[in-house]
């Protein structure tokens, strides 16, 4: 690295590939760039002409991290589309399948990610053999989590049971009953995992910023509400593009996204959910919360962690419940019938990683026409940007590798897919 110029390329520990590059003057930051260097993936594209039944499972394999979510997203989308409404009981189903991706990608990035920074290893096998039992306990919970998923959707990554109008197949009764004693036990491991993590200290750091999430009475929604500004005003998902815009930025094959109404950035993800929503945490989840003094609203994006850290306890909790509703009142079919037509449908959801659009119009012969997918770490990566250029700035006075490290766990807190993110086609810049 040059006196002037400081570039920490491909960034490890997050998923994709994401650089950064820092510009000095006279010891001030000049320009400060986040390059999303992944190859340019022109899904949507990809998917005009095809029929409306292969969109979702195109569409989760956008990213092995976060397949079931993008997967019903899309599904729920084609739903509205092809006015489909589904009865409640099927949508409990679909909210235990998405905390279970939830969970998956919570429990690897915050124990095999982020945990290594905290206690000042280089990676989750440097911790070995000193914190053996925590290396286990994370494994353990990954493989819980992933049976939480597979148990409801066919399999761990990609599920196939979800389908336009509701499932393929349901859950036995003996499925769920075994699924509640394992989600049971997950929460015992979830309890000593968090309490390791809120325990240990992470970097300080603020900046004020705007947060954006689904914002619905009564719980932190994954799958249905109107979405919410914390400092602004609710539409509801058909609105989006009134009120949010996408820049395409030269360097990065990401674009960058900002509100319309003021251009500024903004910043999605768990912390954006419990800043917005924290009033409907769990019992579990608000104990950890006091105990360890958190306050919300949080304008510190190193409090996203926190905030990730905090949800698997509260969709932990709200998995027992569901489970416990279903084996009380199960589903009493497993689709709903439906005719196709012309449509166009918007699904907003939460990702682990913040809100996410899937847009599609459908002729009447259930081909699509357009299509349009805002990922989160897309919307998070201006906010990052303006995160980087203050938080650097701070410890300009540190050695060059400090400076890498603290940079790294910066963008490790808002934990990018960068994949999922870098998607248009080529453009010219004038």
């Amino acid at each position: 690295m040059s006196s002037n110029l400081i570039t920490i390329k491909d960034i490890p520990k997050i998923e994709g590939h994401l650089t950064v590059n820092i510009e000095l003057e006279n010891n001030i930051i000049r320009e400060l760039r986040v390059e999303a260097t992944e190859g340019i993936r022109i899904l949507e594209e990809i998917l005009k002409g095809k029929n409306f039944r292969e969109i979702p499972d195109i569409t989760s394999r956008m990213c092995g991290v976060c397949p079931v979510i993008h997967k019903v997203t899309s599904t729920k989308a084609m739903e509205k589309a092809l006015e489909i409404e589904l009865p409640e009981r099927l949508e409990y189903l679909r909210k235990i399948l998405v905390i279970g991706g939830h969970l998956q990608s919570h429990i690897l990035h915050l124990f095999f990610f982020v945990l290594p920074d905290l206690l000042g290893y280089e990676s989750v096998l440097s911790m070995l053999p000193k914190h053996m039992n925590d290396v286990k306990r994370a494994l353990k919970m990954k493989k819980l989590a992933n049976i939480i998923s597979e148990s409801i959707g066919g399999r761990a990554v990609h599920p196939i049971t979800p389908v336009i109008g509701g499932f393929s197949t349901l859950p036995t009764k003996q499925k769920l009953e075994s699924l509640l004693k394992i989600t049971k036990e997950f929460k015992k491991e979830a309890l000593e995992g968090v309490n390791l993590l809120l325990s240990l200290k992470a970097p300080t750091f603020e900046r004020k910023t705007n947060y954006v999430a689904i914002n619905r009475e009564r719980e932190i929604p994954l799958l249905e509400g109107n979405i919410s500004l914390l400092n602004g005003p609710s539409f509801s998902p058909e609105m989006y593009q009134n009120f949010i815009r996408g820049i395409k930025v030269p360097y990065s094959t990401a674009k960058h996204y900002v509100l319309k109404s003021d251009n500024n950035s903004y910043m999605v993800g768990a912390l954006a959910r419990l800043n917005i929503g924290y009033k409907y945490l769990s019992d579990t989840a608000k104990e950890f919360s006091k105990t360890y003094g958190l306050k919300f609203p949080s304008y510190s994006p190193f409090m996203n962690n926190i905030a990730q850290a905090l949800e698997i306890l509260h969709f932990t909790d709200e998995v027992i419940t569901l489970i416990e509703d279903l084996l009380e009142k199960p589903p009493s079919k497993s689709k709903v019938n439906f005719k196709i037509k012309e449509g166009e449908g918007v699904a907003a959801t939460e990702a682990p990683r913040g809100l996410l659009i899937h847009h599609y119009k459908i002729n009447n012969h259930g081909r699509v026409e357009s299509a349009n997918i805002i990922t989160p770490t897309a919307q998070n990566l201006r906010n990052l940007q303006e995160d980087l250029k203050i938080y650097v700035s701070q410890i300009l006075n540190l050695p060059k590798d400090k400076i890498t490290l603290e940079v790294e766990k910066l963008v490790r807190a808002y934990d990018p897919c960068v994949s999922c993110a870098a998607r248009f086609l080529k453009v010219e810049f004038a």
